[in-house]
């Protein structure tokens, strides 16, 4: 097993503290880019922002 030094410990809890707060944030963004980038199925509107606001 690997020794690691107090201070590459609190680094990899800073990390790990970090991804904790930025995987549920980042996921709907996330999903929403997606939408946009393969866009619209065959016969279906292009998707705007406006109509994704609007519901």
């Amino acid at each position: 097993m690997v020794k690691l030094s107090k201070e590459a410990k609190q680094r990899l809890q800073q990390l790990f503290k970090g991804g904790q707060l930025a995987i549920p944030w980042g996921f709907i963004p996330f999903v929403v880019y997606l939408g946009f980038k393969r866009g619209a199925g065959p016969r279906m509107p292009e998707p705007t922002v406006l109509s994704l606001l609007c519901g």
